[in-house]
C-alpha cells in the first residue's frame, strides 16, 4: 500500500502596535488654461508641504539622513502628472451651409503624491488637521507599519507559527484519512519537503476619527482636530509542507 501524501499550507500571525503613520497627500490644481499654470501651482503647494514639514525632520549633516528619533522618519513625493480635459462649451450652425458647429475649450489639470512617515502621532493630527485645511491638498489616506527593527525581530516567531499551523494540519489529516492515532501522529507524520512563502503580509484597519476639541488660547472658538487611531500591525506568513505517513 503506497504511502499517504500530505499536502497543506500553514499560515501564522504576529499582531504588534503600529510604531509609524504613513500619511498620503495629493497636491493638486484645479482646471486652468495652461499646462504650466497647472504645474505651478502644485509645484507651490508641494514646496509649501515640504517647508511645512522640514522642522520636524532634521537630518544629520554628516549622513544627509534623517536623526534617529525624529517626529517625522521620512518624507518622499512623486514625479508631477499633468493632464489636460477637452469640454464641448457651445454648439452652433453654420449659416450658410446650416451644419453644426462645435466649440471645445482644452484645460489643464496636474497633481503630486506625497508620502509622510511619522513616529509621532500627534504630530500627524496636528498636521493633517492643518494640510486638510489647505486649498491644494486632499489627503489620500493613511496606513500603519512597523519599523525595520522590529519587523526583523518578529519574522521568526510568525515562521514558527506558521511551521506549527502546517504540522497541525497535516497531523488532522492523517488522524482521519489514515487512522493514526493520536498518540502516534508525531513519530508516522513525517515532513519531506517544505516551500517557504518569502512575502510577508502587513495589514491593519486604521480608522478616522472627528472631535477633539481645542480650544485656541487667543480666541474662544474651537477647531476640530483630525484624530487618527493606530491600529495593531498584524504581520502574516505561510509556509507550504509535504508530508507522509510512515507505516
Amino acid at each position: 500500500m503506497a504511502r499517504l501524501e500530505i499536502n497543506v499550507t500553514g499560515a501564522g500571525h504576529t499582531i504588534s502596535p503600529a510604531e509609524r503613520a504613513i500619511l498620503v497627500l495629493q497636491a493638486q490644481s484645479g482646471q486652468l488654461a495652461t499646462a504650466a499654470e497647472a504645474s505651478a501651482t502644485v509645484t507651490a503647494t508641494a514646496n509649501a508641504l515640504r517647508d511645512a514639514i522640514l522642522p520636524h525632520c532634521p537630518q544629520d549633516d554628516a549622513t544627509g539622513r534623517t536623526l534617529e528619533g525624529a517626529p517625522i522618519a521620512h518624507y518622499s513625493m512623486s514625479t508631477l502628472d499633468t493632464n489636460s480635459h477637452r469640454e464641448r462649451i457651445s454648439t452652433s450652425k453654420d449659416e450658410w451651409t446650416e451644419k453644426s458647429k462645435v466649440e471645445y475649450e482644452t484645460t489643464f489639470s496636474a497633481r503630486a503624491e506625497m508620502h509622510i512617515k511619522f513616529s509621532d502621532f500627534s504630530l500627524l493630527n496636528t498636521l493633517a488637521t492643518q494640510f486638510s485645511a489647505w486649498q491644494n491638498v486632499k489627503i489620500q489616506k493613511i496606513s500603519w507599519c512597523l519599523t525595520d527593527r522590529t519587523l526583523d525581530s518578529i519574522k521568526g516567531a510568525t515562521r514558527k507559527k506558521a511551521a506549527k499551523d502546517a504540522i497541525q494540519r497535516a497531523y488532522d489529516y492523517a488522524e482521519v484519512f489514515a487512522g493514526i492515532e493520536e498518540s502516534e501522529l508525531k513519530s508516522k507524520v513525517k515532513a519531506v519537503s517544505i516551500n517557504e512563502n518569502n512575502y510577508y503580509s502587513q495589514s491593519t484597519r486604521p480608522q478616522l476619527h472627528y472631535g477633539k476639541g481645542m480650544r485656541m488660547k487667543t480666541s474662544v472658538v474651537e477647531k476640530e482636530e483630525l484624530m487618527f487611531q493606530p491600529e495593531d500591525v498584524r504581520l502574516e506568513a505561510t509556509v507550504s509542507g509535504k508530508f507522509v505517513v510512515e507505516d
